[in-house]
């Protein structure tokens, strides 16, 4: 025989053998299912149980049911599905069953070939109690808290599970209460199935956070839940019904802030206070330059504690720099409130410029004492370099303190703009005066060797590239950066000033106390020109020779 019918053989064999292994290596799995859990005497509910097998039509053996229920004739229906290469079979009985008397009784396993179901405890009532007691298992709320005891300013996790295993119309939920605390929705429903019982509900989950304001034993009212139930008739019609459910109250036990604490009350089991510098360094001296800018990045990681609690971090920089910080930005880590800040500082002027520390004080709840976390300041050793040059109008004054959102029992930091505005009316009054005196001046011709020394400009062309990228991005601080760094003296004396004007007024529109509204588009015309300029330059032309 050849290899290749010998291949084909084996393969057949092989085929063959899988075909005849036991059926129970591949078992498929049974559920049963029913309409409802409680029935009055005399009605019907409907028992489903489903395989995923295809199997014969009389593989239900329905005679377990004979002690406690009648039953009529059960309707079958069987499907085959092909997707993503692999088949599925499901076979489906329905039939409609009642209880015989009134009491609690148990739909016993059934069993179809080698699989079964799981038992189901149903209810029949008479039709005199339907009224009062109702089906209390068509909509259930259910809350739990992830624990009971903390401190005042604290969260807690309180976590609702709505299920739905009837038709409904306008259903609603309603927040947990009570007095002596706040209430606040946490993230979005998260919707699944379920099986309890042999009933199948729509399990809506939904978390809220709870801050105690005040100190004892604190009631949560359960959160309600309210709408209205649609019933069929014998009609084909439907009737809503009114239903509503109320999740079961829960006690908070919330000590008081002890009466030694000192400073801002942060009550919390873990608190983690770290910072980036960039340039990155290890030591606590840094040498820089005038000019040249240091990324400061804050994170401030609290555990049980609202985004409204958490602190605003105070840091009092000295003149000789300038900084920009950008908004806080918050994100959760499961419990933890997670905020940043980043900053940029800017060194105004040469010498040894101390970068302030930053210390918090908060509450351990776990070790029940006051603690202090804390991040080292840095020395910089500033000399004097090329960007000192670079005129100062574009970089205010301010020292800006990040706030969030501020709670009402915080102080509110506002940053003023300073004397920056004013500096740059100066400024532009001198540029007016140097430039009577600079348009009188002989023009100069700069001889072919000199004009050979002078720098490249391929450097000056980067920063103008990542300025506009800058202005596109309304990036503030990358804006005052770029533009400290740009070379921008071959530029006529107007356009110049128009550049200085409109980062000006970016940076007010970001950074004065009252809002400015400012649009990039002028600002990205005017920096188009400087780039025409540059490209229009003759070789070797001197900056006299430029027509302003």
């Amino acid at each position: 025989m050849s290899p290749f019918l010998q291949i084909r053989a084996a393969a057949l064999i092989a085929v063959l053998a899988l075909s005849a292994l036991p059926s129970a290596a591949f078992a498929g799995t049974a559920e049963a299912t029913i309409s409802q859990n409680v029935v009055t005497l005399g009605d019907a509910l409907q028992l489903t149980i489903a395989v995923d097998e295809s199997v014969s039509n009389d593989a239900l053996d329905l005679s377990p049911l004979d002690k406690d229920f009648i039953y009529g004739r059960p309707n079958v229906s069987s499907n085959t599905s092909y997707a993503n290469g692999n088949f599925s079979r499901r076979t489906v009985w329905r039939v409609a069953i009642a209880g015989k008397r009134v009491g609690n009784f148990t739909i016993p396993s059934l069993s179809i070939e080698d699989m079964t179901t799981d038992p189901i405890t149903v209810q029949v009532i008479n039709a005199g109690d339907k009224g009062a007691q109702g089906d209390t298992q068509s909509v259930e709320v259910r809350a739990t808290l992830n624990r009971v005891d903390g401190y005042i300013g604290e969260t807690f996790n309180y976590r609702v599970r709505l299920m739905i295993g009837t038709r409904l119309d306008s259903p609603a939920l309603q927040a947990p209460f009570g007095e002596g605390m706040e209430v606040a929705q946490v993230g979005e429903d998260v919707q699944a199935e379920a099986v309890v019982n042999g009933r199948r509900y729509v399990v809506i989950s939904r978390e809220y956070q709870i801050t105690p304001t005040q100190s004892g034993a604190l009631t949560i009212e359960g959160a309600v839940f309210s709408g209205t139930e649609i019933k069929g008739n014998t009609w084909g019609s439907s009737v809503g019904l009114p239903i509503s459910r109320q999740a079961e109250s829960l006690t908070l036990n919330i000590a008081a802030k002890p009466a030694d604490y000192q400073g801002l009350w942060l009550p919390s089991p873990d608190l983690k206070l770290t910072q980036q510098w960039e340039p990155n360094t290890q030591n606590e001296r840094f040498n820089t330059q005038v000019g040249e800018p240091i990324n400061r990045v804050i994170s401030l990681k609290i555990k049980n504690i609202a985004q409204s609690a958490m602190p605003d971090l105070n840091l009092d920089y000295p003149t000789s720099v300038s900084v920009y910080s950008d908004k806080p930005e918050y994100s959760k880590d499961g419990d933890y409130t997670v905020m940043t800040v980043k900053q940029v500082i800017i060194p105004r002027q040469a010498g040894d410029v101390t970068l302030p520390p930053l210390s918090i004080n908060w509450f351990n709840t776990s070790d029940k004492q006051q603690e202090t976390s804390k991040i080292d300041g840095l020395t910089l050793l500033v000399e004097a370099g090329e960007s000192a040059t670079v005129t100062q109008a574009v970089l205010p004054d301010v020292t800006l303190t990040p706030t969030g959102s501020t709670p009402s029992n915080h102080e509110t930091v506002v940053v003023t703009a300073g004397y920056w505005p004013w500096a740059t009316g100066v400024f532009a009054v001198l540029w007016l005066g140097t430039l009577g005196m600079y348009l009188r001046r002989p023009k100069v011709i700069v001889p072919s060797n000199q004009a050979a020394n002078r720098p490249s400009a391929k450097s000056s062309d980067n920063v103008l590239l990542a300025l506009k990228a800058a202005v596109n991005a309304n990036d503030t601080v990358a804006v005052a950066t770029h533009y400290r760094n740009w070379k921008n003296d071959h530029l006529p004396v107007e356009l110049r000033e128009g550049i200085d004007a409109e980062i000006n007024t970016m940076m007010a529109s970001r950074y004065s106390s009252h809002t400015q509204s400012w649009n990039n588009s002028d600002l990205l015309a005017l920096l188009k020109q400087a780039e025409q300029v540059k490209r229009h330059k003759t070789k070797g032309q001197s900056l006299s020779e430029l027509t302003p």
